[in-house]
């Protein structure tokens, strides 16, 4: 359901918004003798209603149950006794008859503000204008179904309308920071304004955390998180006294030269309201180089002083679209997020730019001047396909509102579909099943160290999870793959001890299928110049492959499905060589030496993958990628750090996506070229022209989400291997990967329709750590998720979009303020 729309169907084009579902209250002068609060609609909407030239009612309407009309008492009262008119003061105003409409003239007689309740729900509170008290004031408290999307689009057209009233123009007049203005106004509540019913501001977190800080000042701060400890290691040759991480106003200043400064308003995010709350607003926001390639985050205010080193832990995330700045802040084991809302669109600009050149230069030690203009601007800007002017990304102009309106409008209906689909699924499947490891591993679970892999056959429905230096073998349905019928999980058996040619156990790492998923190829990493291949059926290591003095990083198929047929050749990585290895040369180093390309500098190449025709895409420690149309050879296409090591990688079957695992964040990365004469190919074939970028979208968690997670986890974002849904003739139409007890589904086809993949993703949480998580062969609807100690199978419907309850048990929530 639509709940916010900006038109109303032709009976009601008056009404600009609407909230569908609220409860609506009389809050009582102080000095009634009667009750504070009394219900008046226990369900009524919420509309904006224009009525003239630069004239809007805010309107409350009674929602009408059907059983009203039937269950109704005779005298036609209505069937719920707290929606009967009360005799208030509000009478003299509105007759003695029953309402079932309010209607209030916006404008700032009204004090129109935004609060919580006491259990969290939104809450809008103004001046009741139809009664004869003059301190009386009325609720609206939305209903907790409605998403804060909705409220915040409400908002958003309502502080357009007050524009226009205060000031008689029309809403295109309006300047962003006029609007900003207004926000302000309508989300600042005085101490005296505030009501009983409604919880304390944020400020109540952050007073919990300044006591916490003052009585662990004197902590070292290797006590801190793990994250921040070294980074401020690095940071004492320059300062003696960091600043203290909580909202205090004796923080001191930190030695260094200051880059850029700039103004704007800070907001913590709230999770128990699951919203940013205004904490300060002329908050300066600095830059500072501390020492070479050494970068200082400072945030300093009246009441509050931020202050971390430029890192990509801190999770920075831009916000185009509302030019705001968000990043995370660990203090004492509680993650917070917050937003810095910039007083210009020139200040968000320069702010950018200097924030990630600062970032890059952090992470990659060289000088941005050394940088070319191209690369400068996919750093900057990696989802830009082109160079284009950000004025124009950010969609600032006459028709912005317009704009702004309708990708919001889009965003709603997308998830609307997705909805819709989800509820087509078979709900007599279980949403998952789980299945113990501990069937396969005779030691204790206490002297156990857990499963470590997971490998998906696309055979038989098999699924091999290494566990110590055993394999278990898993089972899963062998039903329709498409509709997921008779999906079920079971354990098959082990394959033990796991031996070499010369009798020696190892424990196996990176299992790969080959030769039909009848074999695996598995690596020891107390070996690194050697692979070994399994036979399946006997469980025993029936070939062993060197690789002379190179030390394998990491391996993978010369084709993206040659597990399915019978190639015999593997290709694989060192830290400054890409090779391919052959089983057949009868000699013990395997590598393919024509078909191999050694660097003479380190590149600390670091990941590999392969597509269905066998292009390779080579990722580094440094965070570049290089794409090739085979082995050998110069690449075609160098890809730029954005300032992560790559992980893994893992490609489309027909080469057009890229998707690489970094520690915090995903790059899904668009290969086709759309510009030049090499428009349609895709970047292992031809190189991209000079005035075109490789355009990318950076998958992460947003730092609010964020602050949930690692308040719950106690360890920072770590993604593991992120894959795309597999099937042989099938498009790659999701991702999955995982972080601590959270597994992560991605839909290409919202981050291609909303160019970004913030907010844009599905969660489920584990009650232990995942070890690994992959779909089912030919599925895109099914998860298989190796866990600490145990197999789950899962639908893709079972992961929900995020928020407190899906990231933190009940229990939990209450940690980030004891």
């Amino acid at each position: 359901m639509n709940i916010l729309k900006k038109f109303m169907d032709s009976g009601n084009k008056q009404e600009l918004s609407v909230i569908a579902s609220g409860e609506f209250d009389l809050l009582r002068s102080k000095q009634s003798p009667k009750s504070s609060l009394e219900c008046i609609y226990n369900d009524s909407s919420l509309s904006i209603r224009s009525n003239g030239q630069y004239t809007y009612n805010i309107v409350v309407k009674k929602v009408i149950d059907i059983t009203e009309d039937d269950e109704g008492d005779e005298d036609g009262d209505g069937y719920y006794s707290d929606d009967a008119r009360s005799v208030l003061s509000v009478q003299s105003k509105i007759g003695g008859k029953k309402e079932e409409e309010w209607s209030f003239t916006l404008g700032p007689h009204l004090n129109f503000k935004k609060t919580w309740s006491n259990i969290g729900d939104a809450v809008f509170v103004w001046n009741n204008s139809l009664g004869d008290e003059n301190d009386e004031r009325v609720q609206y408290v939305i209903s907790s179904d409605v998403s804060t999307t909705d409220v915040d689009q409400f908002l958003q057209i309502l502080y357009r309308c007050y524009f226009t009233v205060i000031n008689k123009k029309p809403i295109s007049s309006a300047t962003a920071n006029d609007i900003k203005d207004i926000e302000l106004l309508f989300n600042t509540v005085l101490p005296e304004e505030e009501n009983e019913e409604t919880i304390p501001d944020s400020c109540d977190l952050l007073d919990t955390l300044h006591n916490l800080n003052a009585n662990n000042a004197a902590k070292d701060s290797d006590d801190d998180e793990g994250d921040t400890s070294e980074l401020f290691q690095d940071a004492n040759d320059t300062f003696t006294n960091r600043t203290i991480s909580a909202p205090l106003s004796t923080a001191t200043e930190i030695e260094g030269k200051e880059i850029s400064s700039y103004v704007g308003g800070l907001y913590l995010f709230d999770p128990i309201k699951e919203d940013f709350l205004l904490q300060e607003h002329a908050m300066e926001i600095s830059l500072i180089e501390i020492g070479e390639f050494k970068y200082w985050l400072s945030v300093n205010g009246k009441e509050t002083k931020l202050g971390k080193p430029v890192t990509q832990q801190l999770n920075p995330t831009f916000d185009d679209a509302k030019t705001v700045f968000i990043f995370n802040y660990t203090i004492e084991q509680i993650t917070l997020s917050f937003m810095i809302k910039f007083d210009s669109i020139n200040d968000y600009k320069s702010f950018k730019l200097q924030w990630s050149a600062c970032l890059w230069m952090a992470t990659n030690k060289v000088s941005w001047d050394k940088v070319s203009d191209k690369e400068k601007q996919y750093i900057i800007n990696p989802t830009l396909a082109l160079v284009k002017d950000l004025d124009h990304i950010l969609g600032f102009g006459d028709d912005s509102d317009d704009k702004r309106e309708e990708e919001l409008r889009s965003l709603e209906q997308t998830r609307a579909e997705a909805e819709l689909e989800e509820d087509e699924d078979d709900e007599d499947i279980p949403s998952s099943v789980l299945v113990s490891s501990e069937q396969f591993d005779e030691s204790s679970s206490a002297s156990s160290s857990g499963n470590r892999s997971l490998t998906v056959s696309a055979r038989n429905d098999r699924s091999y999870v290494v566990r110590g230096n055993k394999i278990g073998v898993f089972k899963t349905g062998a039903g329709n793959v498409e509709d997921d019928d008779e999906d079920g999980l079971e354990f098959v058996s082990v394959i033990k001890s796991v031996k070499g040619k010369d009798g020696k156990g190892f424990n196996p790492e990176n299992p790969m299928m080959y030769m039909e998923d009848r074999s695996l190829i598995l690596g020891d990493n107390n070996n690194l110049n050697k692979l070994y291949k399994m036979d399946i059926e006997t469980g025993k290591i029936v070939e062993e492959w060197g690789s002379g003095d190179k030390n394998i990083v990491q391996y993978g198929p010369t084709k993206k499905y040659d597990q399915l047929t019978s190639e015999p050749t593997v290709v694989g990585v060192s830290n400054n060589t890409l090779f391919k290895m052959d089983p057949r040369i009868p000699n013990e180093n395997k590598i393919v030496q024509d078909q191999s390309k050694q660097y003479a500098t380190k590149y600390n190449f670091s990941s590999i993958g392969t597509t269905e025709d066998g292009y390779v895409a080579v990722g580094s420690e440094k965070g570049d990628i290089k794409l090739y149309d085979r082995l050998g050879i110069k690449a075609k296409t160098a890809i730029p750090s954005l300032g992560e090591p790559i992980k893994y990688i893992t490609t489309s079957a027909d080469g057009n996506w890229l998707l690489a695992t970094c520690e915090t964040s995903l790059l899904l990365i668009d290969l086709t070229i759309k510009t030049g004469k090499n428009a349609g190919n895709i970047g292992f074939l031809k190189s991209f022209p000079a005035a075109e970028n490789v355009k990318t979208y950076i998958l992460r968690v947003s730092p609010e989400h964020t602050s949930y997670m690692r308040t719950y986890t106690k360890k920072p974002i770590s993604f593991t291997r992120a894959y795309f849904n597999v099937g042989i003739g099938q498009k790659e139409q999701n991702i999955i990967t995982s972080t601590g007890p959270f597994a992560i589904t991605w839909s290409l086809n919202k981050i291609i329709q909303h160019g970004t993949g913030n907010n844009a993703y599905y969660i489920k949480r584990y009650d232990n750590d995942i070890v690994e998580d992959n779909f089912k062969f030919g599925s895109r609807k099914r998860v298989i998720v190796a866990l600490k100690d145990d197999i789950s199978l899962s639908k893709l419907k079972s992961f929900k979009q995020p928020n407190k309850d899906v990231l933190m048990p009940q229990s939990n929530i209450k940690e980030f303020y004891e």
